[in-house]
């Protein structure tokens, strides 16, 4: 544990971050709850981030602290002026999260028991993910810091030779301005990961649930503890992929639907509703730079909130304006479908694998994905949706049927032709979907306890004490049953995602110690040829030093592909392809990959001890250092 000790202030800066630019903005709103004002804080500091990315290299700064700095300024400014020109009084908020602890309670709760299962799962910041994906990952932190360059628009570490390429970079800016005190892009990654789920993910819950939930503070207070009873986010998005960029975006969904119904809310001077709609689109910003897909998921969470606003102006207007009403909202949801469309990435690499019955008992139990059947969930959510369709609160319901509508087409549906047009922004992905279900299903699962509370304070006054111990005892019990998706998580991320030893299926200990000493031996205009998938791309994370391969796929051009099949060989194509190229070393990690479909495209960087061409220039254990020395 002393090496998360020695990262505490790594995450006191990561949390600095996720609050500190957007806090002014946020203090400047009126009317709402300070965990909503917590929540705008963190949602506008990675709106602002993720601006800060894109314009610095605009106006020419490196990336760094400062262009955070000058963007959260400006906005502060702006924010600062709507809320001095806004002379209308503000009405006492009738939300009673606001004046109960309880919400601040479950906040705490929530964040210490994050932190405590992502240090137990991780073990040392110093483990690297060891997933197909944290190999791309780590390396983009890397090529952000070499470059000087966050903007999405520059992400051009496996397409060399072009000058823009559009990836969402919102996880690799945020981990890169860490670096500089976590001590390496490894440990600043890790720190991040807990500060993004154990900060971001519970004051989304709770700022979503007291957003819409006003009448229940102990559902909000319930909302960030229950996430931990969701197996499949965020902690299976620690152990399949690594998925940090949709991770991030994920997280910021809850906001999206929240900030949204903020800037909605009737009776708003004009400067109160600018001030949240602003608040809105830099939630909106940071959300699609976190990652696409999850921006758009946001939307079509957000399709029966307006639908149900747009049928009540309909209800209220002249035929005229009805027939525009109309008409604006037919527009809007075929602007959605055309962008829906445009934004498919699908890859068919996932196929449905559940039938309609699995798929729909996993959703009623809240457990998809072939997780670990928790017990308490699935029932709350019932009792959740039995308060919400009392009330007639049906907007909110025909949102959570749209999660459930996702994920059947992507658990199960077997037309792919149209599974893929809607899940397609997923890659088809059936856990990347699941977590949708998520951002509605815990804030109904928190109204369902707030509930079952309720019962129980009647039943207290009525001094029904047997049926009160026999309730409260049943509630525990189905809470114990998540323990054991919760073991299976924590076992993965020890035995598989961030295992550190010999029988890592990325790197191991001694490669990593070899990236090391590597330092004697390389010069700042070194290039290093080796598998990805053995964990030799890591090279350019740990030391900076280019490698022709940073990841798995990519377009490294001919002379690249000529390597990857031959530098065993060294014959002439080879040589020329290192000439070409400039490279000076490879390295050698053996036969251990991570992903076994793509074994065959790097067969040639394997046994390279084999290779006339190469001089072994260093070794720990089985990893070995070679120079090119044998092209002349």
């Amino acid at each position: 544990m002393t090496g998360w000790g020695e990262q505490a202030p790594a995450l006191l800066l990561a949390l600095a971050y996720l609050v500190v630019p957007g806090l002014p903005t946020a203090l400047c709103l009126r009317g709402v709850p300070g965990v909503v004002r917590l929540a705008a804080a963190v949602g506008s500091s990675l709106g602002i981030i993720a601006a800060a990315s894109v314009l610095a290299p605009v106006v020419g700064l490196r990336w760094g602290v400062l262009p955070v700095v000058g963007v959260a300024v400006v906005v502060s400014v702006i924010a600062g002026a709507l809320r001095l020109s806004d002379r209308r009084p503000t009405p006492e908020a009738a939300n009673t999260t606001s004046r109960k602890p309880w919400v601040w309670a479950g906040l705490a709760v929530a964040f210490l028991g994050w932190v405590a299962l992502l240090v137990l799962g991780m073990r040392d910041p110093g483990n690297p993910s060891q997933l197909y994906d944290g190999l791309f990952h780590l390396n983009a932190v890397e090529f952000i810091l070499d470059a000087g360059d966050a903007s999405p628009l520059h992400m051009t570490m496996v397409t060399p030779g072009q000058t823009t390429s559009f990836y969402p970079t919102l996880w690799h800016a945020l981990v890169s301005l860490l670096v500089p005190l976590s001590g390496g892009v490894v440990a600043a990654t890790n720190v991040a990961t807990i500060a993004v789920i154990a900060l971001i993910w519970p004051v989304a819950l709770a700022a979503l649930t007291t957003v819409v939930f006003p009448d229940r503070p102990l559902a909000a207070a319930f909302a960030p503890v229950l996430g931990w009873g969701f197996s499949v986010f965020p902690l299976g998005f620690l152990n399949w992929g690594v998925l940090y960029p949709n991770l991030i975006g994920t997280v910021l969904i809850p906001l999206v639907l929240a900030s949204v119904l903020l800037a909605c809310a009737p009776g708003l001077s004009w400067q109160r509703r600018t001030l949240r709609v602003l608040v809105a689109l830099a939630v909106a910003g940071g959300t699609a730079l976190g990652h696409p897909s999850a921006l758009l998921g946001g939307v079509a969470l957000l399709v029966p909130f307006a639908v149900w606003r747009a049928w009540g102006v309909v209800r209220r207007s002249t035929a005229t304006a009805r027939v525009v009403v109309i008409a604006l909202i037919g527009l809007a949801l075929a602007g959605l479908l055309v962008v829906w469309g445009a934004a498919n990435v699908t890859t068919h690499e996932w196929l449905p694998t559940q039938t309609i019955a699995q798929s729909v008992g996993e959703v009623a139990f809240l457990s998809p994905v072939g997780r670990s059947t928790g017990l308490l969930l699935g029932p709350l959510v019932a009792i959740g949706i039995w308060y919400l369709a009392r009330r007639r609160v049906w907007w909110v319901l025909g949102s959570y049927a749209v999660s459930i509508a996702l994920y059947l087409a992507a658990a199960w549906l077997p037309v792919l032709a149209l599974r893929s047009f809607f899940v397609g922004v997923w890659y088809d992905d059936t856990t990347r979907v699941a977590a949708l279900l998520a951002v509605w299903g815990l804030p109904l699962a928190a109204v369902g306890i707030s509930v079952v509370g309720d019962w129980i304070a009647q039943l207290h006054r009525r001094r029904r004490r047997g049926v009160l111990v026999a309730v409260i005892a049943l509630l525990a019990l189905a809470a114990g049953s998540h323990l054991l998706a919760v073991r299976n998580d924590l076992r993965y991320l020890r035995d598989v995602s961030y295992r550190f030893d010999e029988q890592s299926q990325g790197l191991s200990p001694d490669e990593a110690a070899l990236f090391e000493r590597a330092e004697r031996e390389l010069g700042p205009n070194s290039l290093v040829v080796g598998d990805p998938l053995t964990g030799a791309g890591l090279l350019y994370a740990y030391t900076g030093h280019d490698v022709v391969f940073p990841h798995v796929t990519g377009r490294y051009g001919p002379e690249s592909a000529v390597l990857a099949r031959s530098l065993v060989t060294g014959d002439a194509a080879a040589c020329e392809a290192i000439e070409d190229l400039g490279v000076t070393h490879a390295v050698d990690f053996g036969d251990t990959v991570l992903f076994q479909n793509h074994y065959t495209t790097y067969d040639g960087l394997h046994d390279l001890d084999e290779s006339p061409i190469l001089t072994e220039v260093d070794r720990v254990g089985d990893a070995v250092l070679y120079e090119i020395t044998g092209c002349d």
